[in-house]
Formats: structure tokens, sequence, C-alpha cells
């Protein structure tokens, strides 16, 4: 009688230990469950630096916003492998990627005076058949109109008011992303998108 509970109780043990193992293996303890942000809005919307000596100094050089677009596309060369920095840090470099010439171009718009609803960074995929290509470029409100721009020289060597109202996002591009200034970051609607590009179903 007693070696068989001795059985029983070894039986009991090992059950139980197993079910600990296996719940322990089954919940570890980093569990990462869908981590939606990986960089706060803050770390883009602190990019645009129109207070910054360096971008103010420029602004108040270049004049017009035309003269600030012709710039950023001739005068700062495009390094699609350099990581954003700020706008400053951009003038001191000399060099950006698309991102960075946008994030340029825009805080020398808000420099000159052009108000941070009326000038934003937007963010997308071109559409390439062959791959996915991440870009950036600056859309703009001037005198009324809508303006699309992008100094990169990416996709091709553009003019300041090339790309009226969604021209550009319909030629280029397959997704926008989301959208920034030094104000506000937000991300573009599955609505505003099939608006934009005259779904039908979409008033």
């Amino acid at each position: 009688m007693q070696r068989v509970l001795i059985v029983l109780c070894a039986i009991a043990l090992a059950f139980c230990c197993g079910f600990y193992a296996a719940d322990r293996r089954s919940k570890p303890s980093d569990v990462s469950f869908h981590n939606m942000i990986v960089d706060p809005p803050k770390s883009l919307t602190v990019l645009i630096t129109p207070k910054d000596k360096r971008v103010r100094k420029l602004a108040a050089q270049l004049k017009t916003p035309e003269n600030a677009f012709s710039y950023v596309r001739d005068r700062i060369a495009n390094d699609p492998s350099l990581p954003v920095t700020s706008a400053g840090e951009i003038l001191s470099e000399g060099r950006a990627s698309c991102i960075g010439k946008a994030v340029l171009l825009c805080s020398l718009y808000r420099a000159m005076g052009i108000p941070a609803k009326s000038v934003r960074v937007v963010t997308g995929e071109v559409d390439d058949p062959n791959a996915i290509i991440d870009h950036a470029w600056v859309e703009t409100e001037l005198g009324g109109v809508c303006i699309q721009q992008d100094a990169s020289n990416l996709l091709g060597l553009f003019m300041f008011d090339q790309f009226k109202d969604l021209l550009y996002t319909r030629t280029f591009i397959r997704r926008e992303g989301f959208a920034f200034n030094d104000k506000s970051f937000a991300i573009v609607s599955r609505l505003n998108m099939l608006k934009g590009f005259g779904h039908p179903a979409v008033p």
C-alpha cells in the first residue's frame, strides 16, 4: 500500500512539474502584442524646426517659397542611406534622404511664415510594381492652391508648381501613410485617399 502511494505521489508531482514548465514556455516574460507605435509622433514633429537659427537665416536669404524649393532640390544632395535628422542638421550636412529634404523644405516654409495648417510633410509608397519604395514629399497651400512638391530628385527633376491639387499622388503614389509638421501628426485616412483618387462611392 505504501509503495502504491509513493508511485501515485510521484506521478502527481511529475504532472504538476510538467504543467508548470509548459505554462512557463507558453507565457514568455517579454510578450509584445501589436506594438502599434514604434516611434511616437513627437519623434517626427520635432524634426520640423522653423525656429532653428540656421533655418531662419537661410529662409531670410531665400525670401520666397520658390527659391526655397529650388535650394532644397538643387543644393541639398540626395542620399537615401541617411537617417532623417532635424532641418538644421540637414543644412549643416548638405545632403539628405527624400524625407530629410521634405523636412527641410517644410521647415523653410514655416520659417517664411506659411502657417502650419497650410504645409506638411507627407509619406507614402511609390507606385512601383517591382518594389516597395517608401517616399516623402511636401504638400502646401499657396495663394489658395494646393501644390504637392517633391524636391528629392528621386522620381525626376520637378518644378515648383508642377503638381497642383492631387496630381503628384495620382501620378506616382500607391498609398499615403501619414503627414506631419511642427504642430501636428496625422494618419492619412482611407476615406481621404479614396476621395482623392476619385472613387465613385465616395461623395
